[in-house]
């Protein structure tokens, strides 16, 4: 993967989008370490990676809670950093609101981080993809929750599973002009917005109700990222990998075990 084209990672001050950036450092890729809030946490990542890696790694500023402004923001963002390769749209913000009191306001929010920027975002990479003729590739994080719902994730559930459909249908788009649109879903990953803190995300999370019986670590779900972003994927177009320990197999477990009981 080792090429002048840079990988644009939003949400890469912390958690999946930091390991994602590492990875695609340590694969020779130029990495811009999108953020929001995160500043002093970009910087220190870009500082740790230019002197492990050798190798260029930017913090760059991305307000998604504005959606109108992100296809500008895009192109501003290569005016000053170069030519964009990769793109994985990993930002999110994650919510449990019970179904008796939804907020317009809060959907409102859930909605422009989680699909509206996203989705706008990938739209401004395709469109610069091929216009420069670039052979470009994107990932979209999801979650199992985009399949599968949870009590209290209406809000959640309706984001992901917009983004997955959405991804799909701007991935049988792209496809004509060699752009790969892929979607990783992740199960429970040891990350802050999970609670996690950072000191604690390399610890074993012990999970007993995952097959895996753990939580997936963030480098996990960086290399299903980086491998989905490379050309040993380049048949792989409109896929979603799942990478959650098994959780999605779990949905007839506990009535089974219920009716073992009886």
């Amino acid at each position: 993967m080792c090429n002048n084209l840079a990988a644009l990672i939003t949400g890469a001050s912390s958690g999946i989008g930091k390991a994602v950036a590492w990875r695609l450092a340590r694969s020779g890729i130029r990495v811009l370490v999108g953020y929001n809030s995160g500043s002093q946490r970009a910087q220190k990542l870009c500082n740790e990676i230019r002197r492990e890696c050798n190798i260029e790694a930017t913090p760059i500023f991305i307000g998604l809670d504005h959606p109108r402004h992100v296809n500008n923001r895009f192109h501003d963002i290569i005016a000053e950093h170069g030519p964009i390769g990769y793109l994985v749209n990993n930002a999110g913000v994650n919510d449990r609101s019970s179904g008796f009191s939804l907020d317009a306001k809060r959907l409102d929010e859930i909605l422009t981080i989680n699909l509206k920027s996203p989705l706008l975002l990938t739209s401004a990479a395709g469109s610069y993809f091929v216009k420069n003729g670039i052979k470009g590739a994107i990932v979209n994080i999801t979650s199992v929750h985009d399949k599968i719902p949870i009590s209290g994730g209406a809000l959640y559930c309706a984001s992901k599973g917009g983004l997955a459909v959405a991804s799909r249908a701007l991935a049988l788009e792209f496809a004509p002009f060699n752009i790969r649109l892929n979607i990783v879903a992740p199960g429970e990953t040891a990350t802050p917005m999970n609670g996690i803190d950072e000191e604690n995300q390399n610890s074993i999370i012990l999970r007993p109700a995952i097959p895996s019986g753990r939580a997936g670590e963030t480098a996990e779900i960086a290399n299903a990222v980086t491998w989905l972003l490379s050309s040993e994927a380049s048949y792989v177009v409109g896929a979603t990998m799942y990478v959650d320990g098994g959780l999605l197999l779990m949905a007839a477990e506990e009535n089974a075990k219920a009716l073992s009981k009886n």
